[in-house]
């Protein structure tokens, strides 16, 4: 239980700062043709905050959230992967890219907000031992 008062306002914290990160990489290249397409694309990913918040605070009435955050991070997680293989983005220390490293951040964080999510929704699957 412990573990849970860490795991869910550090969830929330991280798809606040990831969200931030979203908008400032939109900011820099708002520049550069169809912004309007970036927009649409990173658009979804302000439910993850809200998302993230709901169980932070009551994970009781909102854990049927748990199942749909996690299917939304598995979603992007491989998004995320397959526009890296296409695009053939090398690594963080290959490239200097400001862009690529951000992305690469993104979907390393975005694999532990995923792990994260899978632990909260394996203790919300136990049942609880003090009730016994």
């Amino acid at each position: 239980m412990r573990l849970l008062s860490i795991l869910k306002p550090g969830l929330f914290i991280y798809e606040c700062v990831r969200v931030l990160l979203l908008v400032l990489i939109l900011i820099l290249q708002g520049n550069q043709p169809e912004p309007v397409i970036r927009v649409l694309f990173a658009a979804p990913s302000a439910l993850f905050p809200l998302m993230a918040l709901f169980i932070w605070l009551d994970i009781d009435r909102y854990k049927v959230f748990v199942p749909l955050y996690l299917a939304g991070k598995s979603i992007g997680i491989f998004l995320e992967l397959g526009w890296s293989i296409i695009s053939r983005q090398g690594t963080m220390i290959g490239s200097l890219n400001f862009t690529s490293i951000v992305a690469q951040l993104i979907l390393s964080g975005d694999l532990f907000a995923l792990a994260a999510a899978i632990m909260i929704y394996k203790c919300l699957q136990k049942p609880d031992m003090e009730e016994k």
